[in-house]
């Protein structure tokens, strides 16, 4: 790392900000720039007591804004902790999903911006049902995997009269989740997705799933993701990574009605997989989904409402 970092009470928060930035990108990370602003908008808030954001943080940086002692010293700390490769959110203890700021830190997966589509097209689907039943009746919505509850906590903000119950298999993941969930009105299991909500098979509406997917052998390369998202978030339990997705894949078919919609998300190089295993489970109309950046990272499919034997 060859970029020297040192923050001094009084300086320019823009020249800190630069050097920061500079730090960071000589450390490998590639959000450098917006990093460095993101932890100054964190210490800031910490320091000066004045909850700030990112374009803030920028404004500030153009006003000609000085920094305090005490921002200095935190500032310079986190930043040498994210250029040591430890993930952003774990230094802030939240992450941003959609509309919401959830809690998360070591022991539980950070939630991905491309997690994002999966629960538009859940909402998507809440609003087909409704059109098509011309009912306000509550549906059942299951979230397999849930991790930080960034799925289930986004469906329970922006979808209205739904039940949604949500599984984690990891005690700390879970402790994560009953945080953010908090207030929201869905329930929470600690336990298997493969095995979710016996005795409610046939009873869901929507299905989701975010399980892990990496094959085994497949080490990640960022050091944010090898060193510090759970193994149990991450792996799939096999050479494709697809021996976990297909059984919680099966267990969705159990849980839904008749008609029901899955929706699960997956590495990108395994989406003609995904097809395959949702057509064994029996599902139909199955549908190959992309994110934002053009990638398929997301499978679907529906219930048939006749269902086979």
């Amino acid at each position: 790392m060859s970029e020297e970092l040192s923050v001094l009470p009084g300086e320019d928060l823009e020249k800190v900000l630069r050097r920061a930035s500079g730090y960071l990108a000589s450390a490998g990370v590639e959000s450098a720039l917006a990093d460095a602003q993101l932890l100054a908008a964190f210490v800031w808030e910490r320091t000066a007591g004045e909850q700030v954001s990112r374009g803030r943080v920028q404004a500030l940086a153009l006003m000609g804004t000085q920094v305090s002692e005490d921002f200095a010293a935190l500032y310079e700390g986190l930043v040498r902790e994210r250029g040591r490769r430890i993930p952003l959110q774990h230094l802030t203890g939240r992450a941003y999903f959609r509309s919401l700021e959830l809690a998360v830190g070591p022991g539980v997966f950070v939630p991905r911006p491309e997690t994002e589509e999966l629960v538009s097209r859940v909402l998507e689907r809440v609003s087909a049902v409704r059109t098509a039943e011309k009912t306000q009746r509550r549906l059942k919505i299951a979230d397999l995997c849930t991790g930080s509850a960034a799925i289930a906590a986004s469906l329970a903000e922006e979808a209205s009269e739904v039940e949604v119950s949500a599984i984690e298999l990891s005690e700390l993941a879970y402790a994560w989740a009953s945080k953010n969930l908090e207030g929201r009105g869905v329930r929470l299991v600690l336990g298997d997705a493969r095995t979710a909500f016996e005795g409610e098979e046939g009873s869901f509406d929507i299905v989701a799933a975010n399980p892990p997917y990496i094959p085994q052998q497949a080490i990640p390369k960022d050091p944010e993701v090898r060193d510090h998202d759970p193994a149990l978030a991450l792996y799939g339990g096999s050479d494709d990574g697809l021996l976990i997705p297909s059984q919680i894949t099966t267990r969705a078919y159990s849980l839904l009605a008749p008609g029901g919609f899955f929706i699960c998300e997956h590495a990108e190089t395994q989406g003609e997989a995904m097809r395959q295993v949702l057509q064994l489970a029996g599902f139909i109309e199955i549908e190959s989904i992309r994110d934002l950046t053009g990638r398929p990272r997301h499978t679907a499919g529906i219930k048939p409402k006749e269902v086979r034997q």
